[in-house]
């Protein structure tokens, strides 16, 4: 039985609250979606490959790029795109997340920009992050 409310493509594109605790290590590195499914699906074996994305420089950004842009930046660059359908707080929600995945402490600097935003659901996710990259870190939301 399959549960859609664990799928990373829902929890990152439709889910516009806070993401579990017990399921954000779950999510990865995952910003927008995974289609992992979509490649273990049995249905889509015959299926034909996709051609690749039309700007490539959006297929796989550094994570401290996508966590420094405005929203303005944010819908420009994303507007006739699936992406703007997290929403730019969802948006820095899962960069957050993916972030504190990445086990890489290179992310603690952008992160704590993130854990000072007024945005309660982006702050709350940084922070969550930040302890994860650096247990001993003492952050707290403003």
């Amino acid at each position: 039985e399959l549960d859609a409310r664990l799928c990373i493509s829902y929890i990152t594109k439709e889910l516009r609250s806070s993401i579990p605790e017990e399921q954000r290590s779950a999510v990865g590195q995952h910003v927008f979606g995974c289609d992992i499914c979509q490649d273990v699906c049995p249905w889509n074996r015959r299926a034909p490959d996709t051609a690749p994305p039309a700007n490539p420089a959006l297929f796989a950004p550094p994570l401290a790029r996508l966590a420094a842009i405005t929203e303005t930046q944010f819908k420009q660059m994303f507007r006739q795109t699936p992406v703007n359908r997290a929403k730019y707080s969802a948006f820095l929600r899962n960069v957050a997340v993916a972030m504190g995945n990445s086990g890489l402490e290179k992310f603690l600097e952008p992160l704590s920009r993130l854990a000072a935003s007024p945005d309660p659901l982006v702050s709350e996710h940084a922070i969550w992050a930040i302890t994860k990259l650096a247990p001993s870190s003492k952050v707290e939301s403003t």
